[in-house]
């Protein structure tokens, strides 16, 4: 599998846009548990988008993306293939036996 890099633009938030974002936070953690979304992040302005998609070429990384619910209402979508993608771990507390 490879890791690519999306940049996607949103516009202004509209009401129809907002009443779509549960059903797309729901689609991206179902990928994110299926290890198909590495990273999703939103910037504080609301307007972009970073996520890191894990697939076997581009074209299945971007048929992921157009499976997004939120995917009719961004007004750009750049595709960046990585050469890798690190990320740090979450901390898991140590296990007592007491």
């Amino acid at each position: 599998m490879a890791a690519f890099l999306f940049q996607l633009e949103l516009p202004e938030m509209t009401d129809s846009m907002a009443a779509t974002i549960p059903l797309h936070r729901a689609h991206i953690n179902k990928l994110s548990a299926e290890g198909r979304v590495l990273s999703y992040s939103v910037s504080a302005a609301r307007n972009m988008v970073w996520c890191v998609i894990n697939a076997e070429d581009e074209q299945e990384a971007m048929e992921l993306v157009l499976g997004f619910p939120l995917y009719q209402y961004f007004t750009e979508v750049v595709c960046h293939p990585l050469l890798f993608h690190n990320t740090i771990p979450a901390a898991i507390p140590g296990i007592s036996l007491n």
